[in-house]
């Protein structure tokens, strides 16, 4: 779903603020004057007919005064990128990551912005680009992706997730943490990508992770379970984080991603304790699909072998 355009902002000398931008085929108008805003909506039969209008609205409030204060796009959408995280996790402090990235100076910051555009869904240029620039900067510009950690678009999620990856910095675990307790609402505009590449990157969890990650096996939202039990699984070596994955193990059979992360914890730590419930992801039609019954069957030999 193809977000809406800003709005072009425009403000006179007394104080009043005037709004508009084109959405489709209609131009939709804000109009803020002595504290109180009023919305107002036209419609045309077609897009160009829209685009008209604005242009002769635009050109009135210029003739009577107003000046234009339309942010460029890339302060928008870093601003942009500010609110979600406020809305979604008010307890982390994004807007010092934004003071971070502008300390590095205004073309570094603007350059992040718009090369993180590369990687939006549609875009014609080359991914490896932006992901070189951004292996040259990365002192300067890391506050600026860790905001990208929520930005509207899959594709732009999924690259940074990887970029994230590769930089194995333990340093991240905040701001990924905030992403699992907090996620965005994947409500149809705002995807709602979890970044479990980045976060196993960062190295097997210390203790206050580890509590927080095993509290969030407890939470409704099964992305959030998925996530961490993928996590958990992965270090299931470990008594203590292998314990946590595994007193949640009638639940996991309500989640295909936790259910897996059982399997991976049997791969991994081989502790008999899971053969059966390997025993009742290979009876179940949900786990079927070529290649997993056969890692299934695996990981159950090497349990019997024990």
């Amino acid at each position: 779903m193809a977000r809406p355009p800003p709005f072009r902002r425009f403000t006179h000398p007394d104080g009043r603020q005037w709004e508009v931008r084109l959405v489709g085929k209609v131009v939709e108008l804000r109009i803020t004057s002595d504290g109180e805003t009023v919305e107002r909506k036209r419609t045309f039969d077609a897009p160009v007919l829209g685009a008209n209008d604005l242009d002769a609205l635009v050109r009135e409030q210029l003739a009577e005064g107003f000046t234009e204060q339309t942010p460029p796009d890339w302060k928008r959408r870093l601003d942009e990128l500010v609110t979600f995280w406020e809305a979604d996790d008010p307890g982390f402090d994004a807007d010092v990551l934004r003071s971070q990235l502008l300390a590095a100076g205004e073309p570094l910051a603007k350059e992040t912005i718009e090369k993180l555009t590369w990687w939006e869904t549609g875009q014609p240029r080359d991914p490896q680009l932006t992901r070189a620039w951004f292996k040259q900067h990365i002192d300067a510009i890391l506050p600026g992706l860790l905001l990208a950690l929520r930005y509207p678009d899959e594709q732009v999620l999924l690259h940074v997730d990887a970029f994230l990856s590769e930089l194995a910095e333990p340093g991240l675990i905040e701001a990924l943490l905030s992403i699992v307790e907090h996620p965005s609402p994947n409500d149809g505009d705002r995807p709602a990508h979890m970044p479990l590449a980045a976060l196993l990157s960062t190295g097997k969890p210390h203790e206050d992770t580890a509590l927080r990650l095993a509290h969030a096996l407890d939470q409704d939202d099964f992305r959030i379970r998925d996530l961490a039990a993928a996590v958990l699984a992965e270090y299931a070596t470990d008594e203590r984080l292998f314990a946590s994955l595994w007193r949640k193990r009638t639940v996991a059979r309500e989640s295909d991603g936790m259910c897996w992360a059982m399997m991976r914890a049997a791969e991994v730590s081989r502790a008999p304790e899971l053969r059966d419930f390997l025993k009742w992801m290979q009876k179940s039609a949900r786990f079927r699909t070529p290649g997993y019954s056969e890692r299934l069957g695996e990981a159950l030999a090497h349990l019997r072998n024990r």
